[in-house]
C-alpha cells in the first residue's frame, strides 16, 4: 500500500509538471532595486489585444503565470506610480524565465493619483485566508470583538465566546503568537482592544507544522497595525456609544508612528468604557420520581467594563542583515456586574409554591495583563532566507470580589449573605527559533524549535457574612504547570503549476496539576506525553485563473483553565459548575479541499472539509441532590463535515460584496459519564445539520463618503445535550472624511434590530431546561449606536509602493503561495 501511494504521488507530480508552460519573473524598483509587491502582470494576445492570463507579485516581487499556450504575446506590467512596461515574449512548452524587470517611477502620476477604496478585502495563501479590516466601517469605535463579528467563518456570541466554523476549540493569536490569551481572559482582552489598532485578520483552518497544533478548529491571528511609511504620522480619535438600556459609553484612541532607514517605532493607547443592561429567563423542569417541579429564574443585570489598552514597539536595523526589535501590549481593565434574579419553584401537578426567593449577585473584577516580545532577525540573502529568534513573556490576571445576598420569601427560613474572593493568574514564557532557507523562489525549507512554560494558578475562599465563618465548599487552590517542547520542519516546492508543502511537528508535554482542599489535602495529577503532528498541502493552478488546493493536518485541544479547574461556581445556587482535572486532550485529523476562481471583478472560494476527533471534550449536565451539576468530560468520537463558500463581488464600481455560506454536519457517538457518587449519566449520540450565512456590503457614495452593511444568520443547531435556536443580526456603518482626508466621522450601529440573542433547550438525566437571553449577554450584547471622530496628522503622503499596494488591494484578490 505504501509503495502504491508513493508511485501515485510521483505520477501526480510528474503529470502536472509537464501539463503546461509557465512564465516567471521578478519586478523591482529601477533605482533602489528593491522588490515591488502587488504589481499587476498581464499576458496580452498580439492580434486581439485581449488579456488571457495574469498575476500579482508577492512580497518578493515574484510572479508566476501558469497554463499559457505556445505563441507570441506581450507581457504588460502596470503599477500605480510607475511607468508601464510592455515586453514582447515568445512562449514554448517549457518554463520561460524573464529574470528581473525594472520599473521606473512616474513623478507626474504620483502627483495626480488619488486612491479611493474601502471595504474588507481578502486574499488567500496556501494555508490561510487574510482579511484586511483597517477600512472596516461597521466596527469603527468598537473593539476587536466587533471586528471578528464581521469576518466570514467567525462567530462571536453574546458571552464573548469565539468560534470558527461552529467550533469553539480555536486559538486566538496576536501578531502570530498566543500572547497569553486563554479561554478565561480572551473575551475581556478582545472587548478591551480597540478596533482601530487592527490591520488584518488571518484565518488558518488547517495551519502547517510550523505553527502550534493547539485548537482543533484552527487559528485566528490578529495582525496589529504597524505602518512603515517614512517620517512620522499618527491619529487621535474619540467617540461615544449608546448601548441598550440607554447606557452611554465612550472611547478614545491615540497612535503615533515614526520610521527612517534605521528605526521603525510605533505606539498606541486606547481607553474604553461601556455599560449595558441585560435580562434572561430560565425554566427548568426537574423529575424526581413522581414529584415533578418547575423552577423559573428571571434575571436582570447591569454590566460595565472599561479600562486602558496600550501597545508599543521598536525595530532597529543594525545593518543590511541584522534587525532587532522589542514590542509589547498591556491592559488595565475593570468589570462590574449587578444582577437580580427572581426564583420561583412550584410543584407542577398542584402549582403549589415550594420556594420563592430573590438573589442579588454583585461582582467587581480587575484584569490587568501584558505581553512583551524581543526578537533578532538575520537575513542571509535577498530571496528570503533568514533566522528569527523570539523571546516573550506574558501575564494575565483576573481578580474577583463577589457578593451573594439571598432573601427568602417562601418558606420562612433564614437568608444568606456570602462573599467570595477569587484570583486567576496566568504567566507564560516562550522561546522560539525559526530558520527559513530558500534555495530559489520555488524551493523552501523551514526548521524550528519552540519551548514554552506556563503556570495557571487559581485561588478562592468564601465567607458567610451573617455568621462570620468561612465556607469550606467555596475554597479552592488550583495550580497547573505545563511545559511544551516542540521541533518542526516544513518543505515546500513549486514545479510549474503544482505546489506542495509537507511538514512534521513533534511535541513533548509535561503537565502537573495540583488541587488543595480546605483541610490542606493535596491531590496531584501529573501527566506527560509525546505526539507527532504532520501536515501536507497540495496546490495546482488551473487555466483561466482557477486554483485547487488539498491539505491535511493533525491537531490537538489540550484541556486548560475552567475545564480542569476544581473551582466550584456557586453564583447560581440551583446550578453548580466545576472543572474536571482528569480530562485528557482531544485529537483531530482534518482534511480540506479548496477551490479558488478569479474573474476581473469577482472571486469565489469553495472549501469542503472533514474532521475526525477522538476523546471529544464537552460539557455535561446532570441532577444531584436536587441541584443541577455542570462539568466536563471526554466523549468518544465526533465527525464534522462541511462546505464553505466565500464570494467577493465588485458591482457597478461602487459596491463590494463579501458573502459567505457555511453548510455543516456533525455526528457525536453516545457516551457515559460516571459521577463522583458512581452514578452513570447517559449522554445520547447526536446528529446535526445546520448552516450560517454572512454578507458584508461596502458602498462608495462618493470620494469622501462610504457605507457598510453587515447581515448574519445562524440556523438552529445541536449543542451538548440539546439545541440552540436560530440567531440573526444586522450592523451598519457610515464614514465621511473632510479636509483632505485628515478628519473622519463614522456613525455605526451594531445589532440594530436587537436580535443577536441566545435561546437554548437542554435535557439530561432528571431535567429539561430552556434558556433565553432577552437582551444582552455576559459581554454586553444587544443594540449599540456609536459616533467616532478621528484626526490624522503628520507625513500622510505614502511611498509609491505603499500607494500602489493600497490600490491593488482594493481591486484584486490574489492567491499567495508564500507565507
Amino acid at each position: 500500500m505504501k509503495k502504491f501511494i508513493l508511485i501515485l504521488s510521483v505520477f501526480f507530480i510528474s503529470f502536472f509538471a509537464v501539463f503546461s508552460a509557465e512564465i516567471q519573473g521578478r519586478i523591482v524598483n529601477n533605482e533602489t532595486k528593491s522588490p515591488l509587491e502587488f504589481v499587476t502582470v498581464s499576458i496580452i494576445e498580439k492580434n486581439s489585444q485581449k488579456s488571457i492570463a495574469g498575476a500579482i507579485t508577492n512580497n518578493m516581487g515574484v510572479f508566476n503565470i501558469s497554463s499559457v499556450n505556445a505563441g507570441d504575446y506581450v507581457l504588460k506590467v502596470t503599477f500605480i506610480g510607475f511607468k508601464a512596461v510592455n515586453k514582447n515574449i515568445t512562449v514554448n512548452n517549457q518554463i520561460l524565465e524573464l529574470g528581473e524587470i525594472p520599473l521606473e517611477e512616474d513623478s507626474k502620476t504620483l502627483k495626480e493619483v488619488e486612491v479611493v477604496g474601502q471595504g474588507s478585502q481578502m486574499r488567500f495563501g496556501i494555508d490561510k485566508k487574510v482579511f484586511s479590516v483597517d477600512q472596516n466601517i461597521a466596527s469603527s469605535g468598537g473593539s476587536a470583538t466587533e471586528v471578528l463579528q464581521n469576518i466570514p467563518s467567525v462567530n462571536v456570541d453574546n458571552e464573548g465566546n469565539v468560534s470558527l466554523r461552529n467550533n469553539e476549540n480555536v486559538e486566538v493569536w496576536i501578531n502570530g503568537k498566543p500572547s497569553g490569551l486563554t479561554a478565561e481572559n480572551r473575551a475581556q482582552v478582545l472587548q478591551q482592544m480597540p478596533a482601530e489598532s487592527i490591520e488584518s485578520i488571518e484565518i488558518m483552518t488547517n495551519p502547517s507544522a510550523k505553527f502550534s497544533p493547539e485548537g482543533t478548529a484552527g487559528i485566528i491571528n490578529l495582525v496589529m497595525k504597524k505602518d512603515r511609511k517614512a517620517g512620522y504620522f499618527g491619529s487621535v480619535g474619540a467617540g461615544i456609544m449608546l448601548a441598550n438600556g440607554n447606557k452611554l459609553g465612550g472611547n478614545t484612541d491615540f497612535s503615533i508612528n515614526y520610521s527612517n532607514n534605521k528605526i521603525e517605532t510605533f505606539a498606541n493607547i486606547g481607553l474604553r468604557k461601556m455599560s449595558m443592561e441585560g435580562n434572561s429567563i430560565t425554566e427548568r423542569t426537574n423529575f424526581n420520581n413522581a414529584d415533578t417541579t418547575v423552577l423559573t429564574q428571571n434575571s436582570t443585570s447591569t454590566r460595565s467594563f472599561g479600562g486602558l489598552f496600550y501597545r508599543a514597539g521598536i525595530d532597529y536595523h543594525i545593518d543590511n542583515k541584522n534587525t532587532i526589535g522589542f514590542s509589547g501590549f498591556g491592559m488595565i481593565g475593570k468589570m462590574g456586574n449587578d444582577e437580580d434574579v427572581n426564583y420561583l419553584q412550584i410543584r407542577k401537578n398542584t402549582t403549589d409554591t415550594l420556594r420563592k426567593y430573590i438573589r442579588n449577585n454583585t461582582s467587581d473584577a480587575n484584569h490587568p495583563g501584558y505581553h512583551l516580545n524581543a526578537y533578532h532577525k538575520i537575513d542571509f540573502d535577498k530571496i528570503g532566507s533568514n533566522l528569527i529568534t523570539n523571546l516573550s513573556f506574558s501575564g494575565h490576571n483576573m481578580e474577583f470580589d463577589n457578593n451573594y445576598v439571598e432573601t427568602v420569601l417562601i418558606p420562612s427560613v433564614s437568608n444568606d449573605n456570602i462573599s467570595q474572593n477569587a484570583t486567576n493568574n496566568n504567566n507564560e514564557i516562550e522561546l522560539k527559533t525559526d530558520y527559513t532557507k530558500k534555495f530559489n523562489e520555488n524551493d523552501r525549507l523551514e526548521l524550528g524549535w519552540n519551548s514554552n512554560f506556563e503556570r495557571r494558578k487559581s485561588t478562592a475562599n468564601g465567607l458567610n457574612n451573617l455568621t462570620k465563618s468561612e465556607i469550606d465548599t467555596y475554597f479552592n487552590d488550583f495550580t497547573n504547570d505545563e511545559w511544551i517542547h516542540a521541533a518542526y520542519f516544513t518543505y515546500g516546492k513549486k514545479i510549474n503549476n503544482f505546489s506542495a508543502q509537507v511538514g512534521l511537528r513533534g511535541e513533548y508535554q509535561i503537565r502537573d496539576i495540583k488541587t488543595t482542599s480546605y483541610n490542606d489535602t493535596s491531590i496531584y495529577h501529573p501527566k506527560s506525553d509525546f505526539e507527532l503532528f504532520p501536515s501536507m498541502y497540495l496546490a495546482y493552478s488551473l487555466p483561466k485563473n482557477n486554483e485547487i488546493q488539498l491539505n491535511y493536518t493533525r491537531r490537538v485541544n489540550r484541556p486548560r483553565g475552567r475545564q480542569i479547574n476544581s473551582f466550584r461556581d456557586y453564583s447560581d445556587p440551583t446550578m453548580v459548575s466545576f472543572g474536571n482535572p482528569l480530562l485528557t486532550p482531544e485529537y483531530a485529523s482534518s482534511f480540506e479541499l479548496n477551490y479558488l476562481k478569479n474573474w476581473d471583478n469577482h472571486t469565489l472560494s469553495a472549501s469542503a472539509y472533514y474532521r475526525f476527533t477522538t476523546d471529544v471534550i464537552r460539557s455535561v449536565n446532570f441532577m444531584e441532590d436536587n441541584i443541577l451539576q455542570s462539568t466536563y468530560m471526554n466523549l468518544t468520537k465526533q465527525q464534522n463535515t462541511g462546505m464553505e463558500l466565500v464570494a467577493k463581488n465588485r458591482l457597478l464600481t461602487i459596491l463590494n460584496l463579501t458573502s459567505s455560506l457555511n453548510l455543516y454536519y456533525s455526528k457525536i457517538d453516545p457516551s457515559v459519564y460516571v459521577t463522583s457518587e458512581n452514578v452513570n449519566v447517559n449522554i445520547d449520540g447526536q446528529e446535526n445539520f445546520t448552516w450560517d450565512a454572512k454578507m458584508i456590503a461596502n458602498i462608495l457614495f462618493g470620494r469622501t463618503f462610504s457605507g457598510q452593511l453587515t447581515a448574519q444568520y445562524i440556523a438552529p443547531q445541536v449543542i451538548g445535550q440539546g439545541k440552540q435556536y436560530e440567531m440573526y443580526s444586522v450592523d451598519f456603518g457610515l464614514r465621511k472624511t473632510f479636509f483632505d482626508r485628515k478628519f473622519t466621522l463614522a456613525l455605526t450601529g451594531r445589532d440594530i434590530f436587537n436580535t443577536r440573542k441566545i435561546k437554548t433547550s437542554t435535557s439530561g438525566n432528571g431535567f429539561i431546561q430552556n434558556y433565553e437571553s432577552l437582551k444582552g449577554g455576559r459581554m454586553g450584547g444587544g443594540r449599540v449606536i456609536g459616533l467616532t471622530a478621528t484626526y490624522s496628522f503628520g507625513n500622510m503622503k505614502p511611498k509609491s509602493q505603499e500607494k500602489g499596494k493600497q490600490q491593488n488591494q482594493n481591486s484584486n484578490t490574489e492567491m499567495e503561495i508564500e507565507d
